[in-house]
């Protein structure tokens, strides 16, 4: 991520990132752009992560900024090196997944940091590391920890370059004797976020679940120390939950339940803040946004992220705006956890239609002018208006249809219906952040609905509405019925 902006992937809410957040988002990174970083940001984090713990308050961490573009360059080759020794004690198809694996980020990171251990600190005069020194590299990897957190909260990714050789480095970055090497730090703009590790992602080494690494003395017969298949986790569900268009009042009981409780939920960009209220004081919150034709998260990784969850044993919700099942690619969550044998429930939600249409208190069916309703997406994969629209059905006068997600291709949307029939005085009516405080309506029709929305530039999600039924719309504001009058030849119903 470039900078803590409202495109980027995760981080881009206005609320500060909570450490739940950090501690999931903070990825060994491999791919970095070639960016510059400013050297103020890279003084502040360093500061802020000289402010670790450290045993005896020894602070035995010693940081090396390598800028030298020889000494990086040796760096890599040593690298390089070192990754073909490491790559003999793998064979078969480990020894090729080794093969494809980045193992570091050399060819683009800027900033390059040396870390080193000083075994001779004086600070701090031996306490708590004299039963126990290694205590003083345990406070060396704090420090690093906690410059990995700030880093990522400050929008960096940071990798962790452990194949090299630690006396070459040492040598070639002219270290005492007695500075042991910790490990070499790449920092740059990430090129691209993931939720879940690029090894568990590729296949090298899933996470496993927490159970296998935690015991109990006193008050189990089980062992310290037992082994993973001693050990069985408990598999958590995940549910899908419609969050309904963005009034917290149209939420269902069901849906409240869930909310209520929930250990994690990983919401949408489009869910409204007042309904996040709902969550249970606690539970982990994950912003796993999808923003049209901005930066966003993978729906890959959105799939992994549920799975694993559950996988500890965590009651998972999926909180999506309006129906889940109703252009919320429900379909690929769902197959995903199936696959993953991982159990899972959907709670429908009021959609943004309905939303839209009740505070129109307008029928979308209507026994004279609608006997079918149907909603179709005005973007594919691509972002692009989908090829397959049957543009007979949306000229079709008996009909009422829904356009979800129209902004950017509304125009070539409308032309088209047009083009295939469509009466081009036909009313619509788009909505923008249906049934919540900041809702806006626009009374047109489809000649003029796409240009209109376009000047309105409304922020939110937009959908339209087409169709004869329309013409009966209820508005409280006279100004949008004498708009509405004009515009598709009838009068709406004064509320």
């Amino acid at each position: 991520m470039a900078s803590r902006d409202s495109e980027n992937s995760f981080d881009g809410q206005a609320a500060p990132i909570s450490l739940t957040q950090l501690i999931r988002w903070r990825r060994d990174v491999r791919r970095f752009k070639a960016d510059p970083v400013p050297d103020a940001l890279i003084d502040r984090l360093l500061r802020l992560a000289d402010l670790s713990p450290s045993v005896g308050n020894s602070q035995p961490w010693r940081i090396v900024n390598v800028k030298d573009s020889a000494v990086r360059a040796a760096v890599v080759e040593n690298f390089e090196s070192q990754r073909r020794k490491s790559a003999e004690a793998y064979s078969d198809e480990r020894a090729n997944l080794y093969s494809k694996l980045k193992l570091a980020g050399f060819d683009a990171a800027p900033v390059h940091l040396a870390v080193f251990c000083d075994h001779d600190a004086a600070q701090g005069h031996g306490l708590g590391r004299q039963t126990m020194p290694e205590t003083l590299e345990s406070s060396c990897a704090c420090m690093v920890t906690t410059l990995w957190l700030a880093a990522r909260e400050a929008g960096l990714g940071m990798g962790w370059v452990s194949i090299v050789d630690p006396a070459t480095i040492s040598a070639m970055l002219g270290a005492p004797a007695n500075w042991k090497f910790i490990g070499y730090l790449l920092l740059g703009w990430p090129e691209e976020e993931h939720l879940d590790p690029e090894l568990e992602r590729l296949g090298w080494q899933p996470r496993t679940p927490f159970e296998t690494r935690y015991s109990e003395l006193g008050s189990s017969p089980s062992t310290v120390g037992a082994s993973e298949s001693g050990q069985r986790a408990k598999m958590g569900t995940v549910t899908l939950v419609g969050a309904g268009p963005g009034d917290p009042d149209l939420l269902t009981v069901k849906a409240l339940r869930a909310l209520q409780s929930a250990d994690a939920v990983l919401f949408d960009d489009l869910v409204a803040k007042p309904i996040l209220a709902c969550v249970r004081p606690g539970a982990q919150l994950i912003d796993v946004g999808k923003r049209g034709y901005r930066k966003s998260c993978k729906q890959p990784d959105i799939n992994a992220e549920i799975i694993r969850l559950a996988r500890e044993g965590l009651s998972v919700v999926r909180l999506k705006s309006g129906d889940p099942l109703i252009f919320g690619r429900a379909g690929e969550e769902i197959s995903a956890c199936q696959e993953a044998g991982v159990p899972i429930s959907v709670v429908a939600g009021v959609t943004s239609a309905q939303g839209a249409a009740a505070g129109l208190k307008v029928a979308l069916t209507h026994r004279d002018y609608a006997r079918r309703l149907q909603f179709i997406t005005a973007h594919d994969r691509r972002g692009h208006l989908p090829a397959d629209i049957d543009w007979a059905s949306v000229a079709d006068v008996a009909a009422t249809t829904v356009v979800y997600m129209p902004k950017r291709t509304l125009s070539e949307l409308t032309e088209a219906a047009i083009s295939h029939g469509l009466d081009p005085n036909m009313p619509a009516i788009a909505v923008a952040n249906a049934t919540r405080p900041d809702e806006q309506v626009l009374l047109s029709s489809v000649g003029k609905i796409a240009a209109e929305l376009d000047a309105a530039h409304p922020d939110g999600p937009v959908l339209v509405m087409i169709g004869e039924a329309l013409r009966h719309a209820t508005t409280a504001d006279a100004k949008e019925a004498s708009t509405l009058a004009s515009a598709i030849g009838g009068l709406p119903i004064a509320s």
